[in-house]
């Protein structure tokens, strides 16, 4: 990862735009083209950024440098995370009122991986403030498509709406026909995006026409083993939204059997 995919992925994730990120100590400018990889930045600066964001500096070069990052924050960050993937709102909850009592100093980015923590957990949107989706949709919007930019989107999709998923969605779906790129990662993020974004439906109650062009992207992709599981969970959605019942059964009784009920228990299939 380059110093220029570090500092958007941090800065996505933190929920900021360029100018927020720059914060004086360069102009916006510069720093997009830091971003892009057009310009170079000296330490001294790069460490001043990352400071006045209360970013962790040891953790964000070993993440260029793919080590074990660690830190002030990477115990809790690590906290979060576990949960989020146990959907385990009691341990949630409790890091919220770490934060809350003073417990921890907690930086903006640290509370914004936390709501989106519970959004994840809860399969729910509920949670999250209209100002809050509203800046999710902005820094979207505002960005030039890349890899980075597509993860960001495969986890902040569930933040939204439906009708605002949606247009983020196709716009990234019409980004990657443009420059298709069939490097690993890539990959699974638009995978990602298209997984999250069919859950982001069904919990919503979209009807069928909102899932029809994921159906086609999510076909569309090469096939790779890198994408397998969600081209399987892709056609257990396409399924669900058909209302073929025991074809999503059987699709359902696979991807349980392969270890990854998570992902999907939370979709209801009658019996």
């Amino acid at each position: 990862m380059t110093i220029g995919e570090a500092l958007k992925s941090r800065r996505l994730h933190a929920g900021m735009s360029q100018t927020e990120m720059a914060a004086g100590i360069v102009s916006e400018s510069f720093y997009s083209k830091v971003e892009r990889g057009v310009h170079a930045i000296d330490a001294e600066t790069l460490i001043k950024i990352l400071s006045v964001h209360h970013f962790d500096v040891t953790g964000f070069f070993a993440q260029i440098n793919n080590q074990s990052p660690t830190g002030p924050f990477f115990e809790l960050t690590s906290e979060i995370t576990f949960a989020q993937n146990r959907r385990d709102v009691k341990a949630l909850d409790k890091i919220k009122r770490k934060i809350e009592n003073g417990e921890v100093q907690a930086p903006l980015w640290l509370k914004f991986k936390l709501e989106l923590a519970y959004a994840w957990a809860l399969r729910s949107n509920d949670q999250i403030s209209p100002e809050m989706k509203k800046k999710i949709k902005k820094l979207v919007l505002n960005e030039n498509w890349d890899r980075t930019s597509y993860h960001f989107l495969s986890q902040a999709v569930i933040f939204l709406d439906v009708d605002d998923s949606k247009q983020l969605v196709e716009a990234a779906y019409a980004a990657y026909r443009k420059h298709p790129a069939t490097d690993t990662f890539t990959l699974q993020f638009m995978a990602f995006i298209t997984i999250n974004y069919l859950n982001c439906c069904y919990h919503q109650h979209a009807n069928k026409s909102y899932t029809e062009s994921t159906f086609k992207f999510l076909q569309e992709l090469p096939v790779d083993p890198a994408i397998g599981l969600e081209k399987l969970i892709g056609k257990f959605y396409q399924a669900v939204f058909s209302g073929d019942e025991q074809k999503a059964r059987s699709l359902k009784s696979i991807i349980q059997d392969c270890g990854y009920a998570s992902i999907i228990d939370d979709v209801e299939i009658d019996e």
